[in-house]
């Protein structure tokens, strides 16, 4: 009863050797692809969504560009205004010297000849 537990018999470990099934070649492929396919498809969703943000971003620029422009057509606008007044072309012409111009009285002829109705058809 002694040897119970220690045999005599000396064991061998040897390694077995298993065949390899075909299939886990096919399952490992497709599980391969499969997560190139979505791993893909991960990096394109990311780069839509950047080049959306990007888009994003130049269109506010091109908002508040936009808003600047029409502020500043605005204010051209007003000061258009304000110099083509006539109180305003008075000014500066009198600062550059000029005077509105008298007027003439209705008893003083004109030398100014009209033409008469036939003088005033042309000849063919």
């Amino acid at each position: 009863m002694t040897n119970r537990f220690y045999p005599d018999k000396q064991i061998r470990n040897t390694q077995v050797a298993r065949p390899v099934s075909s299939r886990i070649f096919v399952w490992l492929t497709v599980l391969a692809l499969t997560g190139a396919l979505l791993s893909c498809g991960f990096v394109i969703s990311a780069r839509q969504h950047f080049a959306a943000i990007s888009t994003g971003y130049e269109n506010e620029e091109l908002r508040r560009r936009a808003a600047q422009l029409e502020e500043k057509r605005r204010q051209l606008e007003l000061e258009y205004a304000r110099l083509a007044s006539p109180v305003e072309i008075e000014k500066r012409a009198q600062k550059v010297g000029l005077s509105q111009p008298q007027s003439q009285p209705q008893s003083q002829p004109t030398n100014i000849r009209r033409p008469t109705n036939a003088e005033a058809k042309p000849k063919r």
